[in-house]
């Protein structure tokens, strides 16, 4: 979604889309995805094992400007909004992030993006409608469902052609899921295609994964909404995250080996993030979690 909401402000980003921060020196073993049976595998933990359910909203702000950027403030808030689970018959999604920038000239620019989404359980469908504005006035508004039938997956839009995406892909909750097992199960590097409806086409994504740590500040601080017996943040270890994304060409092979986008988190093993860092050609933006609210489980 936030590589979607970046073109907005005039620093088009190059080829490819969230975090892509290379370890220094690091030496990391690929886990490469079959198809429609290891997508089945991670749909079953995902009815297993929910994360939880919550809200969650992050203020956001420039960390750090590149000589290269015309860009003079920035500041924004994303909230995310996570429901559903086994007894909802899927997963539901609800984001929205509104930003202010000004550019060296002090041009102004009000940004609003939405972007709505349900994920069956089996990880075979995937419906989404996403609005943009831009001060004030709506740029884009599309919908669209994917559909996985005898192994081949097919993306339908209103008012255009069908596209095949990879047979393999995942669609977000599943992915999570999918990201966190591999957490947990120690592997430092975590490889798959994902289509969340925010481009046209999959994304291969890859994800480097570090040792579990102490929570970062914001995480340790923020104050949870309805924590019931949902996890307490501040006592709990999150791994650091580093994300890359990178766009499929047509026959499904990686289009670049240059990602078009990049973005650093901690997660913790109930699903929240925190402590986001996006880094684009030009700007690096923190996202710092200031509220959460848990729902209560089969919320749907």
């Amino acid at each position: 979604m936030l590589r979607t909401m970046w073109e907005k402000y005039g620093a088009r980003l190059d080829s490819a889309t969230w975090l892509w921060l290379i370890l220094g020196g690091a030496v990391v073993v690929g886990v490469v995805f079959g198809a429609t049976a290891t997508v089945r595998k991670h749909a079953r933990a995902a009815a297993a094992v929910p994360p939880q359910m919550h809200r969650a909203v992050y203020d956001l702000s420039i960390d750090h400007l590149k000589s290269t950027s015309d860009m003079q403030g920035f500041d924004g808030r994303m909230v995310v909004e996570w429901r559903g689970g086994p007894g909802c018959e899927g997963y539901t999604s609800d984001q929205r992030v509104v930003t202010h920038s000004t550019d060296a000239d002090g041009h102004a620019s009000f940004s609003d993006v939405r972007l709505n989404s349900w994920e069956s359980l089996d990880g075979n469908d995937f419906r989404f409608d996403r609005t943009e504005y831009v001060d004030g006035k709506l740029s884009v508004r599309e919908s669209g469902e994917v559909k996985r039938v005898d192994g081949k997956v097919t993306l339908a839009e209103p008012d255009k052609d069908p596209i095949v995406l990879p047979s393999d892909v995942m669609f977000p909750s599943v992915f999570n899921i999918a990201l966190i097992k591999a957490a947990q199960d120690g592997q430092n590097v975590f490889i798959g295609a994902l289509f969340d409806g925010t481009q046209t086409a999959a994304s291969n994504v890859t994800a480097f994964l570090g040792k579990p740590g102490a929570a970062s500040p914001d995480a340790a601080s923020v104050a949870i909404k309805n924590r019931g017996d949902g996890q307490l943040l501040k006592s709990t270890q999150a791994w650091p995250v580093r994300m890359s994304y990178f766009d499929v060409a047509a026959d499904g092979d990686q289009a670049d080996s240059t990602p078009n986008f990049e973005m650093g988190f901690a997660m913790f093993p109930n699903g929240v993030m925190s402590a986001l860092k996006l880094d684009y050609d030009d700007v690096t933006l923190k996202g710092v979690l200031t509220q959460i609210e848990y729902f209560k489980p089969g919320a749907c």
